[in-house]
């Protein structure tokens, strides 16, 4: 039940309540009902009271109630009402004039009903909103807490809070990059929030902070696990948020931090189990590394994996970098320094690994070798590591094998196994540069049935053609062998 107004006061009331003719009850809150019949009310308001009076001290001329009404309405009452029989029989006509001239909303008490009627309604009236929204405050926070029990915590937390503030929650790393929304969120409205928490992470804000993003009011409060900050909650509504409500995003806020704890012991718990596997596949203890992989989450090492080592200022964060260039990659600190990664066949482009390293450590050294086999990767990781070592800072070396041989044989395998509508699907993909619709229309398809075709002619190729070298080289390949007719 909202807070009584002007207009819900008139209507649970009835005729104990009700508008002077020509005036109609807003829909303003009331925050107090309070009686005064001082010409000047003003020092014993707060604003938003409706003020009851019987007109004792009311003047009779049009100057004196137009200044009267004027004080009334500079003290921001919601209403006047005046009540008739002691003193006034009828709403004089000097002060409707002046309240309607001043815009001042005039209600009448009739002569048979006491101002404590109109003062227990209105408390009446608020207790019954005041205990609706303790109770409804109750609900929402049992909500919460039973969210975080949920198989997916943040992804029900973020629902059920969106749901309570009739609006958006979105849940942002540590980085300020959106990981969840609920509901989903206009994409303009993701880039503003984003770029409004990366100003915020500039400025080393690590409180609350408020702005307005489309139509939305936001807040963004952080999520901190010790003194570290691991993400960011926002919740968006249609008005300003008030206190009740801050306490509810508050146990958002320590939920989802504290699933945060949750997911970063899990993280560190499966990261320590690929750093063992790791280092059994360095000993030459495949087997055991298998073993270890497949009772728990770490990816089965391949038969053939490439090796990479980085050193820089900070090799904690060049790991976190690598890791997402790479997810299936299993790497070990070294020191504060070094690092190095056993990766499968289909690691990313080492170009934008490159690009990666630079945004975080210009001086990041990297060195990776060609597919070798996983039994004798740890002593070709001794050997780049030594080598890492004599680098200069920036350094990059790519020791794969000469990328035109890697291309041609993949080119003459494609070719044998192939079909003719995945080979002219290929051909017309790298002619085009990578143009869908361009390279559609030369072969009369639908732009789904050609990304159909490349993809599984890619599979077959076995390369990474968003390379702009292996795609170059793939080209001159395949015109080799007559195929770009």
């Amino acid at each position: 039940m909202p807070v009584p107004t002007v207009a819900s006061l008139c209507a649970t009331l009835g005729h104990h309540l009700v508008p002077a003719a020509g005036f109609e009850a807003p829909a303003t809150e009331v925050t107090a009902v309070h009686i005064s019949e001082l010409l000047e009310p003003g020092a014993y308001l707060s604003g938003g009271e409706l003020l009851l009076t019987t007109g004792l001290a009311l003047p009779a001329d049009d100057a004196g109630c137009t200044a009267y009404v004027e004080r009334v309405r500079a003290a921001g009452v919601s209403a006047l009402a005046l009540g008739l029989g002691p003193v006034h029989r009828t709403a004089p006509a000097s002060l409707v004039h002046a309240c309607r001239a001043l815009g001042v909303p005039l209600l009448v008490v009739p002569a048979a009903t006491p101002f404590l009627v109109v003062s227990r309604a209105y408390w009446t009236a608020r207790s019954r909103t005041t205990e609706r929204r303790l109770h409804d405050v109750v609900t929402a926070h049992r909500s919460l807490v039973e969210a975080a029990t949920a198989p997916d915590p943040a992804t029900a937390v973020l629902g059920r809070l969106a749901r309570w503030l009739d609006g958006w929650a979105v849940l942002l790393d540590a980085d300020g990059e959106v990981a969840l929304a609920q509901p989903d969120v206009a994409a303009d409205e993701l880039q503003v929030l984003a770029a409004e928490v990366a100003r915020l992470e500039i400025a080393g804000v690590h409180s609350s902070a408020s702005f307005v993003v489309g139509e939305r009011v936001v807040v963004v409060f952080p999520l901190a696990v010790g003194s570290q900050v691991v993400g960011f909650l926002a919740a968006g509504g249609r008005r300003q948020m008030d206190a009740v409500q801050r306490q509810v995003v508050h146990t958002a806020v320590a939920l989802l931090s504290l699933d945060a704890v949750r997911r970063r012991q899990v993280a560190s718990a499966t990261a320590a189990t690929r750093r063992c596997v790791a280092l059994l596949l360095d000993l030459g203890l495949v087997d055991a590394a298998r073993r270890l992989a497949a009772v728990s989450e770490c990816p089965p090492p391949a038969r053939e994996v490439a090796v990479l080592v980085v050193r820089g200022r900070d090799t904690e964060v060049l790991l976190e970098v690598v890791e997402r260039w790479c997810p299936g990659g299993l790497g070990v600190l070294e020191d504060r320094t070094s690092a190095w990664f056993f990766l499968p066949a289909g690691h990313g482009p080492v170009a934008d690994l490159r690009r990666r390293l630079d945004a975080v450590d210009p001086s990041a050294v990297l060195v990776l070798s060609d597919l070798v086999a996983v039994e004798g990767a740890g002593v070709v990781r001794a050997r780049l590591v030594q080598e890492a070592q004599a680098l200069e800072p920036g350094a990059s070396v790519d020791l794969r094998r000469d990328a035109a041989r890697t291309v041609a044989a993949a080119v003459d395998r494609f070719v044998a196994e192939a079909g003719a509508e995945q080979a002219a699907a290929l051909v017309a993909f790298l002619r085009h540069r990578g143009h869908w619709g361009a390279a559609a229309d030369a072969l009369g398809l639908h732009r789904n049935t050609l990304r159909y075709r490349v993809d599984r002619a890619v599979e077959v190729l076995g390369l990474d053609l968003d390379d702009p070298d292996v795609a170059a080289e793939t080209w001159l390949a395949l015109r080799d062998r007559g195929l770009t007719r």
